[in-house]
């Protein structure tokens, strides 16, 4: 393969890491700009030939170099921690990427009353659910949408879509039953 379609792919690889998870390190959340030298792509199942996109991230140097002295299941097992951390950061900041984009097109101030009481109701209820799960580790989802609602302002059925957003596949929460049969939300473990 030629050097220069090497460096095309590489790049192609980079950039797209760096629009899905930020340009910064994953583990020291350290900017381009402060690291020392150029981000670098990381294999979290330490196989530099698994070049499937879950699988990338980037990383400074130095945790660069400290992941290649950890065996293939540590460094797995810590990417994904730092990754799930930073998913969870990112809701909590920036809101659900999709909605996020979806919201820099759409100027929400001026469309309909649904839309900007909207914008402000699912910040409100992402806000407090994250927050809630992180200070209790869990919470029964019908207690989740019926109090979720009310700290919102918004119905119950508006929460529970607000809720079935976060717990979608590539949400930062998932269902699950305890042994009496009752639906519990927590963060997913990625």
């Amino acid at each position: 393969m030629p050097k220069r379609f090497q460096t095309d792919v590489h790049k192609i690889f980079y950039d797209y890491i760096a629009a899905r998870d930020g340009a910064y390190c994953l583990i020291g959340r350290i900017g381009h700009k402060k690291c020392r030298g150029k981000l670098q792509i990381d294999h979290a199942d330490s196989n530099p030939r698994n070049w499937n996109y879950d699988n990338l991230h980037l990383l400074c140097q130095k945790h660069n170099l400290e992941m290649r002295n950890r065996t293939s299941d540590e460094h797995l097992r810590k990417i994904r921690a730092y990754s799930a951390k930073n998913v969870r950061e990112s809701v909590r900041e920036r809101g659900i990427e999709s909605t996020h984009i979806l919201k820099a097109i759409v100027n929400y101030s001026q469309g309909s009353i649904e839309m900007q009481a909207n914008s402000i109701c699912e910040r409100i209820f992402i806000d407090w659910i994250l927050t809630e799960i992180k200070r209790l580790g869990q919470l029964l989802k019908k207690e989740a949408i019926n109090s979720g609602a009310a700290v919102a302002g918004c119905s119950t059925v508006t929460a529970s879509r607000y809720l079935d957003k976060l717990t979608c596949s590539v949400g930062p929460l998932q269902e699950s039953r305890d042994q009496t049969g009752t639906v519990i939300i927590s963060f997913r473990k990625r």
